[in-house]
């Protein structure tokens, strides 16, 4: 039984003959030739000092107070040469490893107690532990690799000018002529070789980068649930906490001054027929409560969601904030798109709210409110001259603006350091520029607008039936 050959098959062969030809001097090969090298001088600089301070920390143990600042050191020292050996792996490699460090909230101590925890700075710490050691080893026998072919292969042009006109290898005892010429065939199979040898040792000490120095699936998806309970329990909290918020200022606002109305128009239903002059009074006032009570119903229904964010977007609400501002605030509106209307309405509160604080609290002769839209993302920037100061961990405010964000899976960040400036920035997700967007769900029809004054009622009418109905008839005189 005979196979045939076939164009193609001949063709896969001399394909893989001539990689295996070409592969010394290929750019992969030159590649990972430089990471082995580069590798074992990022070693000789960053881990040999660290360990070194690993040995001092162990040594000093009995003096307890330098111990931990030879401790603190190597922990800084680590997450250094961290940052700096994932720059080297993506220069040399074209690799980019991401931190696998969280940027935690909360006070320094807080921070650094959530970062000492963290399993990725104890394994950023043994990476470099072990950094120097298996650098060397994989230097080793790379270069060992190369330097042994390129002997061989040159072998029959230079032993006849050793001293011995001889060479070993091992217990292989190498005389000029045929063993010669062997050698150098062997050396043309150990070159063919090396280039493998260093793409797997480049590739083995590349994984092994991957694995301590960047934060693998499986912490990313840890990471990932974390934060998305945290944002869960975030959002119910500050969902109960408006939901408090909203019958407080109903209770205390509008619900008392709709008891003062009944009232106020009970007493003047008393008084048509007796004293119509104090009737006249009791309905004046209580137009007034029933002016106040629109007023207070409104500014609560915009506190809710703005009208005007619905019907004409961002622009015109941040504008209307501006406007309504105590101070002179600069306004710079970098969007061309509707965002989602979640993210509109979050974008809306933390200028609202951001504005409000530099109003109350910071002592600002001007502000200035950024919207841009950057692709991926909204950003959110309001910046002010005040005195600084604001803190998330002291503000109620800023909290629920700070867990309003992370909820959409976005980034609040307060920089306001004491003395000023203060700056409050949120980088809200967008969808990409092709995706559909959801049209904003209708609001309910508007409140009537409150009259802006009253005309006086006609107590010779008959008293309307329904109390709230304060306004007079069309043909009142």
């Amino acid at each position: 039984m005979t196979t045939a050959v076939t164009p193609s098959s001949r063709t896969g062969w001399l394909r893989a003959v001539g990689l295996g030809a070409s592969a010394p001097v290929a750019p992969r090969t030159l590649q990972a030739l430089v990471d082995v090298v580069l590798d074992l001088f990022s070693g000789l600089f960053t881990s040999s000092v660290l360990i070194l301070l690993a040995v001092l920390t162990a040594v000093t143990l009995p003096i307890i107070p330098l111990s931990v600042a030879l401790f603190a050191l190597l922990l800084l020292g680590s997450w250094i040469a961290g940052h700096v050996e994932r720059f080297r792996i993506a220069a040399t490699t074209g690799v980019v490893l991401a931190s696998p460090h969280r940027r935690h909230e909360g006070p320094v101590h807080r921070r650094g107690w959530r970062w000492l925890r963290s399993a990725a700075t104890w394994k950023e710490l043994g990476y470099h532990l072990v950094h120097l050691p298996k650098a060397i080893i994989f230097a080793t026998i790379v270069l060992g690799t190369w330097a042994v072919g390129l002997a061989l292969v040159t072998m029959p042009l230079y032993l006849a000018s050793v001293p011995a006109e001889r060479a070993r290898l091992f217990y292989w005892r190498i005389d000029p002529g045929f063993e010669a010429l062997l050698a150098s065939a062997l050396g043309v199979v150990v070159l063919l070789t090396a280039p493998w040898v260093t793409r797997g040792l480049s590739r083995l000490s590349l994984g092994m980068a991957e694995g301590l120095l960047a934060g693998g699936e499986t912490e990313a998806l840890r990471q990932r649930v974390a934060t998305v309970e945290a944002s869960r329990a975030e959002v119910v909290d500050a969902a109960e906490a408006e939901r408090r918020r909203i019958e407080r200022d109903l209770h205390d606002g509008a619900q008392q001054r709709l008891v003062a109305l009944a009232m106020s128009l009970g007493m003047a239903k008393e008084k048509m027929d007796s004293d119509p002059v104090a009737a006249r009074a009791l309905v004046d006032e209580a137009h007034r409560e029933a002016k106040n009570a629109l007023v207070e119903l409104r500014d609560l229904a915009r506190g809710l969601h703005p009208p005007v964010l619905t019907d004409r977007g961002l622009h015109a609400a941040v504008a209307g904030l501006a406007s309504r501002a105590p101070i002179p605030v600069e306004v710079d509106l970098r969007v061309d798109r509707r965002a989602p209307p979640s993210v509109e309405g979050i974008a809306y509160f933390v200028i609202s709210e951001s504005l409000t604080n530099v109003a109350r609290h910071s002592g600002a002769r001007r502000a200035r409110t950024l919207v841009a839209d950057e692709g991926s993302r909204l950003v959110v920037e309001v910046s002010d001259d005040g005195i600084g100061g604001a803190s998330i961990e002291r503000g109620t405010g800023l909290r629920g603006l700070a867990d309003r964000v992370r909820a959409v899976d976005g980034t609040f960040r307060v920089t306001s350091p004491t003395g000023g400036p203060t700056t409050i920035r949120a980088e809200l997700p967008l969808p990409s520029p092709g995706a559909a967007v959801a049209p904003p769900a209708p609001l309910p029809p508007p409140l009537p607008p409150a009259p802006s004054d009253a005309t006086p009622l006609d107590l010779t009418k008959p008293f309307p039936d329904d109390p709230t109905d304060v306004h007079p008839s069309p043909g009142a005189p």
